[in-house]
């Protein structure tokens, strides 16, 4: 569901809008609420998958959380569960607060994020935020495992919601919301493009994992949406790693305004992936590598993303 006119300042009230808006909210409210929290609806189209499986890992992973506390917990003193309660209560406010603020670009000082942040989405941080996030779900993953097994349940949820504080954090870090340019992959590197022996062998990874845990612990279901968020992050990881090149665009308010203009400003080449071309030497005009990457004689239309 592209981000309507019909939720935005200057609306197009149209029977069409108002009907794919309400089905929306009916079918996936949580995912409805995401896309109107974004200004612009750039902010959600590269690595469109990756968003969807975040919000939704994060929301469950979070508060599920009662379960697996309420059980874990049960064999620890009554003063230990209730002084890890009101940890956990206000690890949910502040995480909530921060987790509202993300489409506006974090809960942390606008004026240091605007200053500290690139101009230009980076690969670099974007493949580092993916590993992040791989990470993140593993220890959520090897938590919930050792709860199962009766470790001590204090520790291991406590690490379960450090996890989870990094997951977000990571997730930042793939977020172009104030970002002037964002990027995209070409067609034929984007994630889920056609069958690819690595997208298999990792879906059969997780999968097998994912088996595994339903006969190794009460908690299987929090297991499995985790595993499943793992596969995606990392077939969407390993996209960005192994892409040859990647295009940089501007942001564009709305879905409509794609079919105008695309927005393409840049093609950048990965140096390090160069060998992987299928024609080296056939590279578009103005193009640029990415250890060398200069936007200063670029022209772009720059969209106020924040206030």
């Amino acid at each position: 569901m592209a981000r309507l006119r019909l939720f935005t300042q200057q609306p197009d009230h149209t029977c069409r809008n108002f009907l794919e808006s309400f089905l929306g909210f009916i079918i996936n409210p949580l995912w409805a609420c995401v896309i109107l929290g974004h200004k612009f609806y750039t902010y959600l189209r590269p690595f469109h998958l990756t968003h969807f499986t975040f919000w939704h890992c994060l929301a469950v992973a979070n508060y599920s959380f009662l379960w697996v506390f309420a059980v874990s917990m049960s064999s620890e003193s009554d003063f230990t569960q209730r002084i890890f309660g009101y940890v956990y209560v206000l690890y949910c406010i502040v995480v909530s607060c921060e987790v509202i603020s993300i489409p506006k670009g974090g809960g942390i000082s606008k004026e240091w994020k605007v200053q500290s942040l690139p101009k230009v989405q980076n690969l670099n941080h974007v493949i580092s935020g993916f590993f992040g996030m791989i990470s993140s779900v593993w220890i959520a993953f090897g938590c919930l495992l050792a709860l199962s097994f009766g470790f001590r349940a204090l520790i291991f949820c406590s690490i379960y919601m450090l996890a989870l504080c990094f997951f977000i954090v990571s997730y930042m870090m793939i977020s172009n919301v104030l970002t002037h340019l964002y990027l995209i992959l070409p067609p034929e590197n984007q994630p889920f493009s056609g069958i690819k022996l690595h997208v298999v062998l990792l879906g059969l990874f997780h999968l097998a994992v994912g088996i595994a845990s339903v006969f190794f612990t009460k908690f299987w279901p929090i297991c499995v949406l985790l595993l499943l968020s793992s596969f995606v992050f990392s077939i969407n990881a390993w996209s960005c790693v192994f892409t040859p090149s990647y295009i940089l665009c501007e942001h564009r308010e709305y879905e409509e305004d794609m079919l105008k203009s695309p927005g393409i400003i840049c093609h950048v080449a990965v140096r390090r992936n160069l060998g992987k071309m299928k024609d080296p030497m056939n590279l578009p005009i103005g193009f640029q590598f990415d250890d060398q990457l200069d936007v200063s004689g670029l022209k772009y239309k720059v969209l106020k993303s924040y206030k």
